[in-house]
């Protein structure tokens, strides 16, 4: 299992392997030394029981996507699309921006999920059984802002 702990003074997503994590790493950013705790769970891959950051039990699953690859693939269906549009040609507009979202959600369909802690919002990726939940916001706002109070954010 692969795990992007996210260091809590400056947020850079640090990579580390669960097989072989050591007891801390040290962020390349600011220096900070981050403990990390990794269960034997998530060692041997077979399941997200606590995060090794913020010691945090409670997840959640999104999909393995760059919003901004998303958002940039409609932005420029929609430039393209203006510009015939711009001249008339309605039915090539609307087509270039059925097209971009077809392809959007064809790329989104075909990515793999990740689980995410709600708290530190680090990311494991492996081929553990996903048994989290979907996102929920609610759930996000009270135990972010738990972390937050805990690591001096707020």
């Amino acid at each position: 299992m692969n795990v992007v702990a996210h260091c809590p003074k400056c947020d850079a997503g640090l990579l580390v392997s669960a097989a072989e994590a050591p007891e801390s790493i040290k962020c390349g950013g600011c220096g900070h030394l981050l403990p990390l705790t990794f269960s034997q769970a998530l060692r041997e891959d077979t399941r997200v029981d606590t995060c090794p950051v913020c010691s945090g039990g409670d997840h959640y699953i999104r999909k393995d996507f760059d919003p901004t690859i998303g958002l940039t693939v409609v932005i420029i269906g929609g430039l393209i699309s203006a510009v015939f549009y711009w001249f008339g040609e309605d039915l090539i507009a609307y087509s270039i921006l059925a097209f971009a979202v077809v392809v959007d959600l064809v790329v989104y369909g075909r990515l793999g999920d990740v689980t995410v802690c709600y708290r530190c919002h680090s990311e494991f990726r492996g081929k553990f059984q996903r048994t989290a939940s979907h996102f929920d916001l609610h759930t996000a706002d009270v135990l972010e802002q738990e972390y937050e109070r805990k690591i001096g954010r707020r």
